[in-house]
Parts: C-alpha cells; structure tokens; sequence
C-alpha cells in the first residue's frame, strides 16, 4: 500500500503537474505569438515552441478530431487536455490505488 502511494505521491503526481504546466505555457505561448510579441523568426523561441509543439500536439491531435476549432480560430483541445490530467491526477489515479489496496479513498 505504501508503495503505491509513494509511487504517486513522487512520482506521477510531479509527472501530471509538470505535463499541466506545460500544456498551459503552450496555450500562453501561442497566446503571445498570435499577439506578435513572440516572433517565430527567432531561433530561441522557434526551438522553445517546437518543443512546445511536440509534447503538446500529440494530445490535443485526436481531442480535435473529435472537436473541431470554433469557427477554425478557437481550440478547446488544450482546455480539455488539462482537465484531464487535473482529473486523473486528483481523482482517478488516488481513487484507483484506494480500490487496489484498501486504503483511504478520495470521497
């Protein structure tokens, strides 16, 4: 029981919450290059939004699929990315290792 709690606790809980913070830096970075105050033409920012781009995209991809950008301008694949891990981190996952062991579950 320890051990999977300890397991969350260090380890894939700071996972999720680094994965949320970047999701929400993506949003904001793409914020500000739609505003003009980060240029593409940059090679820092460039290397920075493509690694953005590529930890980003691959999660948001099949959420557009399902829910297109409103009107091709608003895209809520991010927003809804991190409900998802605000959800299976503070819910789902301590809510599973509850069930495995036993223990104290989330109520």
């Amino acid at each position: 029981m320890n051990f999977l709690w300890a397991l969350y606790v260090y380890f894939i809980s700071p996972i999720l919450t680094l994965l949320f913070f970047i999701v929400f830096i993506w949003v904001i970075a793409g914020w500000l290059v739609g505003f003009g105050i980060i240029d593409r033409r940059n090679p820092n920012a460039r290397a920075i939004l493509g690694l953005l781009s590529a930890i980003c995209e691959p999660m948001c991809r099949p959420i557009r699929r399902i829910i297109p950008p409103i009107n091709g301008v608003l895209d809520l694949s991010a927003l809804i990315v991190l409900l998802i891990i605000v959800f299976v981190r503070d819910w789902a996952i301590p809510e599973l290792i509850g069930l495995l062991v036993g223990g104290p579950r989330i109520r």
